[in-house]
């Protein structure tokens, strides 16, 4: 039987109402639903424009901004931000109860389509649904998941600028070496291949990280000054 991205939204909603809300439900919920993540392109990468999210916290608030970027032009087309209060302590491994409701926030507001950077991982999970996974199977956009720590898995032998990340023989991801700096750890998130998620990623950095997320992460530590002065 064939489940529509409807249905997996609403079997979503269910977690995130509190219907079912205790993390052996919800490891069980990951389960399911990353089963239903596309690890191919669909559609094919063809366009310039990316779209990076980072979100900054205080004690009790959440300031997030969503940066529209030209990779060609390298600069910024437009922005969205969202400042709320934090629904959810941060749980391991289940991030998306914490920054996936201020990540939904912005991607609805956006009027510009794009691949998005997501700073969090994909299928680079225990149970191959992390944030970025969570994030495209609810809006049904492509998603690439974009960390500065390893989180699990092995690094196999590196070739060039990067490596392959193996964890129980499967591959979730590639460590890329760029500009010299540390590796930074990117894998798919849904709708991606994992080739096309290192390139768009190594298109879009420009001094060993994605400067659409760059400019995201400034940005939402100086919104969040701004809402605490």
């Amino acid at each position: 039987m064939q489940v529509s991205i409807r249905d997996i939204v609403n079997m979503i909603r269910l977690t995130e109402s509190g219907i079912i809300l205790n993390l052996t439900s919800l490891t069980k919920d990951q389960d399911r639903f990353a089963k239903y993540v596309k690890r191919y392109n669909d559609p094919s990468y063809s366009s310039s424009i990316v779209i990076g999210l980072d979100v900054a916290y205080s004690k009790n608030r959440a300031a997030g901004v969503a940066i529209v970027f030209d990779n060609s032009l390298k600069k910024i087309v437009t922005s969205e931000t969202v400042v709320r209060e934090i629904e959810s302590e941060y749980i391991p491994g289940f991030f998306q109860l914490r920054e996936g409701p201020i990540l939904i926030d912005l991607v609805q507001n956006l009027k510009t389509n794009g691949i998005v950077l997501v700073d969090g991982n994909g299928i680079l999970h225990p149970r191959r649904f992390g944030l970025a996974s969570y994030l495209g199977i609810k809006m049904n956009v492509q998603t690439i998941g974009v960390a500065k720590k390893l989180l699990l898995g092995n690094l196999g032998p590196r070739s060039g600028n990067c490596a392959e990340i193996i964890h129980a023989d499967e591959v979730l991801g590639r460590a890329l070496w760029l500009n010299g700096r540390k590796p930074i750890y990117v894998s798919i998130g849904h709708r991606v291949s994992l080739e096309t998620a290192v390139k768009v990623v190594t298109d879009s950095s420009t001094d060993g990280h994605p400067e659409v997320l760059r400019r995201a992460h400034i940005l939402s530590k100086r919104l969040l000054k701004t809402k605490m002065d």
